[in-house]
């Protein structure tokens, strides 16, 4: 069954799940492959891919052919979240590790206001007080607090009406006009946090999110180890939430 017949049949709740599984299997495999890489031990395999398989089912009873997204990419979001929650559950990281990644957040938006422009890792080391081996370490054990997902990022509206991000982009033609503006706004200023990259944190991205390549692939095409590449994501992630932050500190 393809795409097209699922948006045939938004009504219908009946889904076949066999033939959702026969489709999307190697797309849940996929996202839980690239989840488990940055999870402990304690986290299976097989229990990613049991939660992506709710999380498809879930889509494929909560699909709106009338909004303009396919069926494919509205489970690919699905999916995944139901993975990163499943994740969540265990609240693994432990409290020094949380304080840690806020440190060096924390370190990233100092100097981010000092210099008006991404900090290099060299001088966020010694803005931390430590060698660059030790700054690099740091990155490599928060690897795990870098999984982005929309539920990462700040939500929108006011106290008496806060949208969840990922649930007001599914949602945005229902929205009153203030908020489908709120999304616009959110969406300009995620794209302007990617833009101000450094180049090599900006090609990660796109090869790893956008083309969709594994950790092993991306280092083969920058020539750098695979745990550079981990550590060198989780900056990048870290420095998006760091900019994300001070755009807030800046309005307020």
């Amino acid at each position: 069954m393809n795409t097209t017949a699922y948006q045939r049949k938004q009504d219908d709740t009946a889904y076949n799940a066999e033939q959702l599984l026969e489709e999307y299997l190697p797309m849940i495999r996929y996202h839980a492959g690239q989840l488990i890489r940055r999870v402990p031990n304690t986290i299976e395999m097989d229990d990613l891919i049991d939660s992506g398989v709710l999380g498809l089912l879930d889509a494929a009873q909560r699909f709106d052919s009338s909004r303009d997204v396919q069926f494919k990419t509205f489970a690919g979001y699905r999916v995944r979240g139901a993975m990163i929650d499943y994740i969540r559950e265990f609240d693994w990281l432990p409290r020094g590790l949380r304080d840690s990644s806020k440190q060096l957040q924390r370190a990233m938006l100092e100097l981010e206001q000092r210099y008006g422009r991404p900090a290099e890792e060299q001088e966020i080391a010694a803005h931390l007080g430590v060698q660059i081996d030790e700054y690099r370490n740091r990155l490599q054990q928060v690897r795990g607090m870098a999984i982005v997902y929309f539920d990462d990022l700040p939500v929108i509206g006011d106290d008496e009406d806060v949208l969840d991000i990922l649930e007001s982009i599914e949602n945005v033609h229902e929205q009153r006009p203030e908020n489908q503006t709120a999304i616009r706004q959110f969406s300009d200023r995620l794209a302007e946090c990617i833009e101000k990259l450094p180049m090599r944190e900006r090609i990660l991205l796109t090869l790893y999110y956008f083309e969709e390549l594994n950790m092993k692939e991306v280092a083969l095409i920058l020539n750098l180890t695979e745990s550079r590449i981990s550590q060198i994501h989780s900056q990048m992630v870290l420095r998006i939430r760091s900019m994300l932050k001070l755009d807030i500190a800046e309005e307020n």
